[in-house]
């Protein structure tokens, strides 16, 4: 389980295709890591283009 930082009360969500339901952007990025990190081929986070774009976005904030 992922521990949010307690600045944020509710965190940015968005609808997710892959998974067909909402999830929260820091949701998107650990799943994305985990799926990178233990090579999980299997997961749609691997070549998501809406999370991609979605982690950049929100990297620029």
């Amino acid at each position: 389980m992922v521990l949010q930082p307690k600045s944020f009360d509710t965190p940015e969500t968005f609808f997710c295709r892959a998974y067909g339901k909402r999830i929260s952007i820091f949701d998107c990025m650990t799943s994305y890591v985990d799926v990178n990190a233990l090579n999980k081929k299997d997961k749609p986070c691997l070549k998501c283009s809406q999370g991609e774009q979605i982690r950049g976005d929100y990297a620029k904030e």
